[in-house]
């Protein structure tokens, strides 16, 4: 015969584990994504955003990412030299 101070249940209670480890891992997470998040982005702009706009002509232009380029003389020296764009402005280049 079972006495009233004896454990109804047969398995033991297990004691609660601290949030130690949980807190741990959810730190671990975060800064985890947070590194990601900080590779992905650079300090200079990829390019600016052009919003949607009408040309003079009545055209609809949708927005888009103007590609950003070097400013440097040589590398608008090179631009200026290459044949797509001595093509693009042949008003520039033309011998006297």
């Amino acid at each position: 015969m079972e006495t009233a101070t004896e454990n109804p249940n047969p398995n033991p209670v297990r004691k609660k584990e601290s949030g130690c480890f949980y807190y741990l891992l959810i730190f671990l997470v975060m800064g985890f994504f947070s590194v990601i998040s900080q590779h992905d982005s650079t300090d200079e702009p990829s390019g600016s955003y052009v919003k949607p706009h009408h040309t003079r002509s009545g055209k609809l232009v949708k927005g888009h990412v103007r590609k950003s380029y070097s400013t440097s003389p040589n590398a608008q020296r090179s631009r200026n030299n290459s044949k797509k764009f001595r093509y693009l402005h042949p008003g520039r280049y033309d011998k006297k």
